[in-house]
């Protein structure tokens, strides 16, 4: 019988391949690698899968839900960065080179559904890349995605009007609006839950997603 891993990795082979411009022999080769790794857990909406404050251990490979990466203003506001949903990795890079010096993470990273994943010890995976048993162009294409993914983030919040970053989040993340709390989604586009409600009744004729903003 297929290990756990193994058969979620040929579920999403022609997405991943697409997305991050693997060959597939170093998709599988990797693959291999990871499976040994790979444990299989899950979290239900509101878990952690990483604290603020606290070293970064791991990261995740998603195979069903949302994970919201975030932090904690000073001020008390929630700030999300971005989402990671199925096959995609959550986890923060700089908070897990961070942890290797003890460093407590500067973001949290959040179950916004239930979620079922493949957690990797990150410490590990630096092993076996350091050792050259796991490629180091797999996880250097997977930062960068995220990395792309938050930096348009900030870009769009930048320069953007209010209208158009809701746009933006609706071309960046398809079918998310319905899935996530409205609270999140205007903590993402840096504004509050009362004007995106107008935005999105006055762009679409009525709001799509979930009213409930509890955290």
């Amino acid at each position: 019988m297929e290990n756990m891993y193994l058969e979620q990795t040929r579920r999403f082979q022609s997405t991943m391949l697409e997305r991050f411009g693997f060959s597939e022999k170093a998709y599988w080769d990797a693959a291999y690698v990871l499976a040994e790794l790979a444990q299989p857990v899950s979290f239900r909406k509101g878990e952690y899968l990483q604290r603020q404050g606290e070293p970064a251990k791991a990261y995740y490979w998603i195979t069903r839900g949302i994970a919201r990466t975030g932090y904690l203003a000073e001020n008390g506001a929630e700030v999300t960065l971005r989402f990671a949903a199925e096959s995609e990795i959550a986890g923060t890079h700089d908070d897990l080179l961070d942890a290797e010096t003890g460093t407590p993470a500067r973001c949290f990273v959040v179950a916004e559904e239930c979620i079922e994943c493949f957690k990797f010890d990150w410490f590990v995976s630096r092993r076996l890349e350091a050792e050259g048993v796991l490629p180091s162009e797999m996880s250097a294409r997977i930062i960068e995605y995220n990395l792309r993914k938050q930096a348009r983030s900030g870009y769009i919040n930048g320069v953007a009007s209010a209208q158009q970053r809701l746009a933006a989040f609706r071309n960046d993340y398809p079918g998310l609006e319905a899935r996530v709390t409205r609270k999140v989604i205007a903590s993402y586009l840096g504004i509050t839950p009362q004007y995106l409600s107008q935005l999105s009744k006055s762009s679409s004729g009525s709001y799509g997603g979930n009213d409930d903003t509890a955290a």
